[in-house]
């Protein structure tokens, strides 16, 4: 901010007004009444955005000084994003299969379909029977709106009967972790 006028600035209040104002922080190094911003002196005030839920979010920072047509607002916009996943299919059944035999493979396609960045942590083999399955995958640490990669499950059961498990996905979406069934039977 640059005080173009020919006399100090006199600014009483430097505030976030409107309907978002808990999304944004404003820092400043300008001077308050009594002090006041000498002429062709500047200061600066950051504004950052730190959104609390997804979509379009608004406010303004309203400088309240002795200028003409005080307060001065600077509209401020931004868009919340977040990721999210889908998973196509969500349960993978194997049917019967001898034990100690590889029993084929399948896969899952993992799609983000949020307005964020997915960040994974960790896809791993997890449930009762996780020696029963095996996974690997061709996703990266993190995936753009719109794009995905696939998991690919092979069972292999241990033991005769029923056998169950779960591609477990942990990540940075908000209904983590993401769960895709397994079932198969060893004969």
């Amino acid at each position: 901010m640059t005080n173009s006028g020919a006399a100090p600035l006199t600014i009483s209040s430097i505030s976030l007004t409107g309907a978002n104002t808990g999304d944004f922080n404003q820092t400043n190094n300008c001077p308050l009444s009594p002090s006041t911003l000498a002429v062709n002196g500047t200061c600066t005030l950051t504004v950052t955005f730190t959104p609390t839920t997804t979509g379009a979010r608004s406010a303004a920072v309203s400088v309240t000084d002795n200028a003409a047509g005080s307060p001065q607002t600077v509209s401020l916009t931004g868009a919340g994003t977040a990721p999210a996943v889908s998973l196509s299919p969500t349960s993978l059944s194997f049917g019967n299969r001898k034990v100690g035999k590889n029993g084929g493979t399948k896969s899952v396609q993992l799609t983000n379909t949020g307005t964020g960045t997915l960040s994974i942590g960790s896809i791993a083999i997890t449930g009762a029977n996780p020696a029963d399955f095996t996974q690997t995958d061709n996703c990266a640490s993190s995936i753009n709106p719109g794009g995905g990669c696939s998991i690919s499950v092979r069972f292999r059961p241990t033991a005769t009967g029923p056998r169950s498990g779960a591609v477990t996905i942990t990540d940075n979406a908000s209904d983590s972790p993401q769960q895709v069934l397994l079932t198969g039977t060893g004969t």
